[in-house]
């Protein structure tokens, strides 16, 4: 191997380190943005920011290029996947901090039709002699509806009204929102590598001068 193709070389491994680092440190931003808004969202209970946030976001993807590529959906995808395990991480940080396992004694149970969408969705009242209120439950019509008047069952209420009522066990911290967001961490690097790659290379060009005689 030649002295000029090791130069070469070393070039090109550092030029890909820095296409690497740039498009990481901008997937790093986008991320961090994201999870701003889902957090001010959660704490200000207001649905407004989430959507002038997401729409800020995917103007900034989309209008950062002159040409639709596959990069830039894959893009929003990740940014969208990112602000929903963000919701529901929040959420289960909320039950596993602020919930509780308690049970309850079945008195009375009134059935109701669910929304329409479907003849297996019911809605069930569940009123409960000692232990706290329940909301309305949906329960699949396959997996069918095992309560009866006078049981003793267990279920996760939320005191502080956070995130919704529901049937189960206590919860625990949000591991797999946690590691579905490494993926997407991922994708939206590799989402971002070439245009980071022709943003350096732009920036390297020298600016054309005066023709030589």
């Amino acid at each position: 191997m030649s002295v000029e193709e090791a130069g070469n070389g070393r070039t090109g491994m550092g030029r890909r380190a820095m296409v690497g680092a740039a498009s990481t440190g901008a997937a790093l931003a986008l991320w961090a943005i994201t999870r701003l808004i889902g957090h001010t969202v959660y704490v200000a209970h207001t649905q407004w920011i989430e959507v002038l946030g997401v729409l800020a976001i995917l103007g900034c993807v989309f209008l950062s290029t002159g040409r639709l590529n596959i990069r830039w959906p894959l893009c929003a995808v990740c940014l969208f996947g990112v602000l929903i395990l963000q919701h529901l991480e929040l959420n289960q940080q909320a039950l596993h901090r602020h919930g509780r396992t308690e049970h309850v004694r079945v008195r009375q149970i009134q059935w109701t039709a669910g929304d329409g969408m479907g003849d297996s969705a019911h809605l069930y009242t569940v009123t409960v002699i000692d232990g706290p209120p329940l909301a309305p439950i949906e329960e699949n019509g396959l997996l069918g509806w095992k309560w009866v008047v006078g049981g003793t069952y267990t279920v996760t209420v939320d005191p502080q009204g956070i995130a919704p009522l529901r049937r189960g066990d206590r919860p625990g911290p949000p591991v797999i929102q946690q590691s579905l967001q490494v993926p997407l961490g991922l994708g939206l690097t590799f989402a971002l590598w070439r245009p980071a790659s022709l943003l350096l290379r732009r920036q390297r060009v020298p600016p054309a001068g005066p023709a030589q005689p």
